[in-house]
Order: C-alpha cells, then structure tokens, then sequence
C-alpha cells in the first residue's frame, strides 16, 4: 500500500495548523488565567521619613565614632543611639508642621562632627 505525495503533503500541513492553532490556544488560555498582579507600593508618613532618617543618621554616628565595631555590636548600637536621637527630639519627629527636609536640615549639623 503505497501513500501519495499529494495525501501526505494534506496530513502534514493539517498537523502543523492543529499544532500552531493549540499553541495559539495554550498562550490565550494562560493569559486569561493569570490577571497581572498590581505592585505594591509603601509611602511612608512625614513621622515614618523621618524615624527612617534618623536611622540612616544613627547608623553614620556610630560609623563615625566607633569603625571597628563587629555587625552586632554596632547593630545593637545603632539601635541604642536611634533610640536616644528619637526621645531627644521626639517633639519634632511628631510635629507634622517641620518637614523631613527641615528636620534633617536642622539635626545633620548638630551631629555632624
């Protein structure tokens, strides 16, 4: 029994339609299955950006005047030094009238040195 070029030639180019046709289906099928997925996004109140920089000022404080420190030592002074600048100026951390900008602007000279 013999095939001919002309059948074989049928069969092969309805085998590569149903075949692209699938995948075709396959990406539309996971594409509705999948909605995107929104990013999240943080932004921080005028009391959070300034507790974060007064770690940040913390952290050069302590850089500044004890470099040898190992991570958990200076961690637990970071800490202990974040904590203090907090309850020093714990007046202007919570008034929403001085901006972070300000706030920064009026303590980086005071520990500066």
């Amino acid at each position: 029994m013999g095939i001919s070029e002309f059948a074989l030639h049928n069969v092969l180019r309805t085998y590569a339609r149903q075949d692209r046709l699938g995948k075709v289906q396959k990406v539309r099928t996971a594409a509705a299955q999948t909605p995107p997925t929104p990013t999240d996004q943080v932004s921080l109140s005028s009391a959070g950006r300034k507790v974060q920089w007064v770690g940040q000022l913390a952290a050069e404080v302590v850089d500044r005047h004890h470099p040898v420190l190992d991570d958990d030592a200076r961690s637990a002074r970071v800490r202990t030094t974040q904590q203090e600048l907090l309850e020093r100026h714990r007046d202007e951390v919570g008034d929403d009238h001085v901006t972070p900008e300000a706030f920064e602007a009026r303590l980086r000279p005071l520990y500066a040195s």
